[in-house]
């Protein structure tokens, strides 16, 4: 696999250019990448949907998450992208396509955004390297509240997107304070959870 990826399949990390090359083309090292969840804050206690917008959740200290929509979050699902696009897309019909993992994000103090992946059936954090949710380092996206996404192009391309695919997925932290491999489970964040649907509707 790692010969047609050009990525070490255990590491997840490139190997199609060095560090240097890539630092040079992203202004982005290694090191800063793999530590960005240092920065990544979780949501305290639960979070719930509000009455006011579905998209807007809140958690215990009244802090709002943004919930993206679920094509936008291709890239934490436990199938490809690809697949999990097509899932995304399908689920508001076929409630047993839905893709399991919702996507959030919420801007820091310093206008760069936290973002947490959670199950929607069992309200987990998900902390699977590949998956998981990442700290943004982009400072070009004002209106990812409103938009429910962040931009896919600028630093947000550049330092969110480009890097995991050019340094791969060798994350250290899981969160700000939680550190790979700290939890075998990751902690219950959805006060609001799905059943899971056992049957076609048709």
């Amino acid at each position: 696999l790692a010969i047609f990826t050009g990525k070490d399949f255990f590491s997840g990390k490139s190997k199609q250019s060095s560090d240097q090359e890539i630092e040079q083309q992203l202004d982005l090292s290694r090191e800063a990448h793999e530590n960005r969840n240092k920065l990544n804050e979780l949501p305290t206690g639960l979070m719930y949907p509000t009455p006011s917008d579905q998209t807007i959740w809140k958690d215990e200290k009244s802090r709002p998450w943004k919930l993206n929509a679920e094509p936008n979050a291709a890239y934490h699902q436990p199938t490809s992208v690809p697949v999990s696009f097509v899932k995304a897309h399908l689920g508001k019909f076929i409630p047993i396509l839905k893709v399991p993992h919702l996507k959030f994000i919420s801007p820091n103090d310093d206008g760069r955004y936290s973002e947490v992946i959670a199950n929607r059936y069992t309200g987990e954090l998900v902390i699977v390297q590949k998956i998981m949710g990442t700290f943004n380092l982009c400072t070009d996206a004002p209106d990812g509240m409103v938009a429910g996404k962040l931009p896919t192009d600028g630093e947000h391309k550049s330092w969110d997107m480009d890097s995991h695919e050019m340094y791969g997925w060798g994350y250290k932290q899981i969160a700000k304070g939680m550190e790979i491999g700290s939890v075998d489970k990751g902690p219950v964040i959805l006060g609001t959870k799905e059943k899971k649907p056992s049957f076609w509707p048709f």
